[in-house]
Formats: C-alpha cells, sequence, structure tokens
C-alpha cells in the first residue's frame, strides 16, 4: 500500500477537522505523545535518565507529556525549557509534570543533567526560520545534543523546515525521527537525511488526507509472467544509446532492461561501438545508427551515452512516437534542452538535478531547493510523465506531482546508476506496464537492488553492474510471491 507525504498546512487542517468533529486538542496530544514513547521506549533501560527539551508550543506539550509517561514508567525525566509554555494543551502538561516532581528548567542557560537520551520537543512543524549558532538558543541546541548518543525527534529535527527540509541554521540531529499520521514532505525531500534518522510514522487517528504518495519496501509489485510465456509476450524495446567513450551506458541500460524481464532488447548504436555490446551484453541484439533502422518496439529509450550532435538531435525528432512510451535520457535530455519540444503522455524524461537544471533554464539551486517546483515545471514544459532524480525523486504526470521515491542508498552514487534506471523503466513499459506505476516501480525496485548492493559490496566499492545483477535478489525478497 502507497503512503503519504503532506505539507505542514495539510496536517494543521486535519487536526483542526478533528477538532471540530469534536476531537479534544488534549487526548490528540496524549495519543501523539503515547505513540512517540512507544518508539522512545524501545530506545531505553530501564530507569535510566532522558533530558526532554521542550519548546512553549504544541510540540513542546507531547514532549512533557512523554517525560510523564517515562517517569511514571521508573525513568528519570528531566525537562529543559527555553521559555514557558504558551499554549493550554502544553500547559496542562507541565502541570501534570510538575505534580510527579520532573525537575523542570526553564531559561536558556540550565545545568544539563548527563545521559545518552534526548527527546527533542523544541520545534514541531510551524518552524521555518533558522537558529544561528552562536544565538542563546542556538547553543542551548547544542549543547543538549552535544553527546547523546539517541536522541529522539518529535515531527521533525528542530532547525528543519517541515515542507521543504531545508536546514538553514542550527538543527538537532536525530537518531530517530517519529512523525504522527503523514510524513512531512521536508523530511522526505530534505537534503541532509542524516539529520532524520530512521523515521517512524505513527497513527494518531486521523484520516483522509490527500498529498504525495511515497513507497516503501514491500510495495514492490512486478508483473506476473504466465508459465507459458514465450519472448514475444515479455515486451520488445530499443535503445538508441551509445557513442565512443560512453558504450558502458548502452551497455548497463541494455543489461537493466534484461535483468528488469525484458523479452527482446535491441540496441542502437555507432558501429564503432557495436562490438562491445555484442560483447558485454550477448543477449541483446545491436544495430548501427548509421543505418537509421526502423526497428519494432513496444517502448524505447534514448539517450544513455549519446553523443550530443545535431545528427543525433535530428535522428530524435524523427524518431520520436507519440503513439508509444518512450524515456528520454541522459544526452537526449541535454539535446532537447538546446531545442525543446513537447514530447507527449507517454513519454517520461529522467533527469537529475543538474540536467532538470538545464531543461528550464534555471539555476542549479533553485532545482536543489525546491524539487517539486521543478517537476512541476518539467511536466508543463514538456508535457510529459517525470522522475527528477535525487536521493528522493520527484514523480509526475503530465497533469501534476503525484510522488516521492525515497528507497534507494549512497551506493547509487556512482555512474552508471541513472542508465540502469532508464534500462529498468523501458523494460517495465514495454512488459506493458502503466505509464505512473512503471515509474513508480523502477524506481523502487532500482533503489532497493542499490540497498542489496551496498549490503553485500559496500556503499563505496558497489559498482553499476552488481546493482543490476541485484535486481533479482530484490524481487526475490520483496515481491508478494515471497513474503
Amino acid at each position: 500500500m502507497s503512503r503519504t507525504a503532506i505539507t505542514p498546512q495539510e496536517m494543521r487542517a486535519k487536526e483542526q477537522a478533528a477538532f471540530d468533529a469534536g476531537v479534544s486538542s488534549l487526548l490528540l496530544m496524549e495519543t501523539a505523545a503515547r505513540r512517540a514513547y512507544e518508539v522512545l521506549r524501545g530506545l531505553l533501560t530501564p530507569g535510566e535518565t532522558v533530558l526532554f527539551l521542550c519548546g512553549p508550543g504544541n510540540n513542546g506539550g507531547d514532549g512533557l507529556a512523554i517525560a510523564r509517561m517515562w517517569k511514571l514508567d521508573g525513568g528519570d525525566s528531566r525537562i529543559v525549557m527555553p521559555l514557558p509554555p504558551r499554549t493550554p494543551d502544553a500547559q496542562t502538561n507541565l502541570g501534570y509534570a510538575q505534580a510527579l516532581g520532573i525537575p523542570v528548567q526553564i531559561g536558556m542557560e540550565p545545568v544539563l543533567p548527563a545521559g545518552r537520551v534526548l527527546v527533542d520537543a523544541l520545534f514541531g512543524t510551524g518552524f521555518g526560520g533558522a537558529v544561528a549558532a552562536e544565538e542563546p538558543l542556538g547553543r542551548l541546541m547544542a549543547a543538549c545534543a552535544a553527546g547523546r548518543k539517541v536522541i529522539l525527534a518529535v515531527d521533525v529535527p528542530s532547525g528543519m523546515d517541515a515542507l521543504t527540509g531545508a536546514v538553514r541554521g542550527v538543527c538537532i540531529p536525530a537518531t530517530h525521527t517519529v512523525t504522527f499520521q503523514w510524513a512531512k514532505q521536508g523530511l522526505l525531500l530534505t537534503r541532509q537525511k542524516d539529520l532524520v534518522g530512521e523515521l517512524t510514522v505513527a497513527d494518531i487517528g486521523l484520516t483522509g488526507a490527500q498529498g504525495l504518495r511515497y513507497t516503501q519496501p514491500q510495495d514492490l509489485c512486478l508483473p506476473r509472467r504466465s508459465r507459458s510465456a514465450h519472448k514475444g509476450d515479455c515486451g520488445r524495446v530499443v535503445l538508441h544509446c551509445g557513442s565512443e567513450g560512453m558504450a558502458g551506458a548502452a551497455v548497463m541500460a541494455a543489461r537493466a532492461a534484461l535483468r528488469a524481464g525484458s523479452g527482446l532488447v535491441t540496441v542502437v548504436t555507432p558501429r564503432t561501438v557495436l562490438p562491445v555490446v555484442q560483447t558485454a551484453v550477448p543477449c541483446a541484439m545491436a544495430r548501427a545508427a548509421e543505418d537509421d533502422p526502423q526497428v519494432r518496439c513496444d517502448a524505447r529509450l534514448f539517450g544513455c551515452g549519446m553523443a550530443e550532435t545535431e545528427e543525433n538531435r535530428q535522428r530524435l525528432v524523427c524518431l520520436h512516437d507519440e503513439s508509444i512510451p518512450e524515456v528520454w535520457d541522459a544526452g537526449a535530455l541535454n539535446l532537447l534542452a538546446a531545442a525543446p519540444m513537447v514530447l507527449g503522455k507517454k513519454a517520461v524524461i529522467t533527469p537529475h538535478a543538474g540536467e532538470a537544471a538545464r531543461l528550464l533554464d534555471w539555476p542549479l539551486a533553485q532545482v536543489l531547493d525546491d524539487p517539486l517546483s521543478a517537476a512541476d515545471a518539467l511536466r508543463q514544459r514538456y508535457g510529459c510523465h517525470v522522475a527528477l532524480k535525487s536521493a528522493t525523486t520527484v514523480l509526475a504526470s503530465p497533469d501534476k506531482v503525484w510522488g516521492l521515491n525515497t528507497v534507494g542508498s549512497p551506493a547509487l552514487a556512482k555512474g552508471g546508476s541513472g542508465d540502469a534506471l532508464a534500462g529498468i523503466l523501458v523494460s517495465l513499459l514495454g512488459q506493458g506496464m502503466p505509464i505512473e506505476k512503471a515509474l513508480e516501480q523502477a524506481c523502487l525496485w532500482h533503489g532497493l537492488a542499490g540497498c542489496l548492493a551496498g549490503e553485500r559490496y559496500g556503499i563505496r566499492g558497489a559498482m553499476t553492474d552488481e546493482v543490476i545483477d541485484s535486481l533479482a535478489m530484490a524481487e526475490r525478497k520483496y515481491t508478494e510471491k515471497d513474503k
């Protein structure tokens, strides 16, 4: 089942709807605190000291309630509040904590207890500013985090923008983050994922959000294959890829397409590259691009390792066919950026941030800072589906941005990873999978293979061909048949 990521504004609207329906705000806070405490309890040893850094708002109220729960379970809770609570529910929970005799220090310069665990309940999802390191609050945040082995962030690490994931000043680095009901977009989009740590989405009883879909490993769902299937049933794909010095890109894309299940793969590449492709991928057919072959296919891929020449640009324009699924990657994207055209509803572009900046004529920093807007602009300009690749890949159809892929590994930070993804994607399209589903599943499958390759070969040493070979392992491990 797909998951949903929402904005802080959408979360506030859902909470308000619950209040309007008669749900007590204090009860909802208690429920959230209980779910967060369940995560915290699994990280603690009996009786140990836990420091709770609580802000003046309702995020701080959650932290105060969690401190009470740990105290009632026989633990040693210590509370630090830079400012007194300002919301009624936070004030109520402070009163409960004080009634139990939990030490509470209010102010910017408290005496901090020793201990390995911090609960960060300072800022919630409404935070969107910056705390400078030299400010008293910045110094307090750094002091509270210093030396702690376990840091549980409540809803979002303090200092991170829950909408965009931006960190503009001091941010408390979480080892674990528990957020409520739905993931907040910033937790998934942030370029500083190490600050989020292990993310848990806790159910607090709200319903009905319409946000961005994202997947988890168990969502891998690949086409079932008939026991009587033959190669003609399993998709014919053509890859217009490769050039002198970039033959490996064509090889990786072709190997990925075959590993992903294509029955027939044909690589169209410059004549000088043909021997490399036929030697490296003997299960694929190969033809010379100079012969301008017309190969019957169910889907095609343009661009992996393609030379960015005027001749190739003209070839792309001639070959482009809005009636069949197409994947545009790498060199084809740079040629498209130089001469933009609408690709149509069966095409998919798969740019990384640099390619997206060229396609949009935007500064690179703008794409990196706001990938959702970049993906939205790409789908509008080119009239096609989009996979804007990064540690979190943004997925869009011609009419909207709809999804995120968060599954992956630093093992994918290597040349050839994009070629592998393109090969997987064109293979699934050639096998008849609907385009949105193919986008979602290709990114997920690729990410899972990266995780498994990283585990086996190391996140530094894993090679792209080992990622491709790990597709089979990911299929066995995660598809429904093997659950």
